[in-house]
């Protein structure tokens, strides 16, 4: 027992310099996804290098993927766009991508500099995407419109949406269409439309005395899981 007191004193100290390197510990940035990772495993990701779908922030693993911590970049992306213009067919019965020329407020998600049409994602995740238009008769004639998406020039199964109205001339009709979508990082998503007559189109109406002028198409996008 002549030697315990000096080695309980040597014990307590490596306890000490444990517990002093945890309060001092950091996670070093990691540009590669590890080869053999473990569940509950926790990395911190570049973002660059190797991104698992939230960009730069802290992961861990469930056994099956990486899953970003609350709170880094990429949680709860959103986007709301409109468009003032009036959009018309050329065609009966064709597909056309509705266009965007106003944003109001956005983060994480973007329209493509070229092709206005495509709604770009910056970070995987499930959207909820609500999408209103206002289409609008020129004659007396039965109108019918479809609207549906597309992601990545891929119609979404079972999810068009029809109106057969518009059966008079000046006629104005405001329609929704929303959903859950699962998009991944650098997706794009358009919301198509067709109609079998040429006298219809997309077109708001200018602001009035009372209120303020009514798009013809607003879309509003928010990110409600990683």
């Amino acid at each position: 027992l002549e030697g315990l007191p000096d080695y309980i004193y040597g014990e307590f100290n490596r306890l000490s310099d444990f517990i002093l390197n945890i309060d001092l510990s950091s996670i070093d940035e990691t540009h590669v996804a590890p080869d053999k990772s473990r569940n509950g495993d926790i990395r911190y990701a570049d973002g660059s290098d190797w991104n698992p779908g939230q960009g730069k922030n802290l992961y861990y693993y469930d056994g099956t993927n990486w899953v970003a911590f609350a709170g880094g970049s990429g949680s709860g992306s959103y986007a709301e766009f409109f468009d003032t213009s009036q959009q018309t067919v050329a065609s009966v019965n064709t597909a056309y991508p509705i266009t965007w020329n106003g944003t109001d407020v956005t983060d994480g998600v973007s329209l493509n500099v070229s092709d206005t049409s495509k709604i770009e994602f910056t970070y995987s995740g499930v959207y909820h995407i609500d999408m209103s238009v206002t289409i609008h008769s020129t004659s007396a004639s039965p109108k019918d419109v479809w609207i549906w998406p597309r992601i990545d020039g891929s119609d979404v199964a079972n999810s068009s949406s029809m109106v057969n109205s518009l059966d008079a001339n000046n006629h104005r009709q405001t329609i929704n269409r929303s959903g859950l979508f699962s998009l991944t990082s650098g997706q794009y998503l358009q919301w198509m439309w067709a109609t079998n007559d040429l006298d219809l189109d997309l077109h708001g109406t200018v602001a009035s005395a009372f209120g303020p002028a009514v798009p013809s198409a607003t879309a509003t996008i928010v990110q409600v899981d990683q």
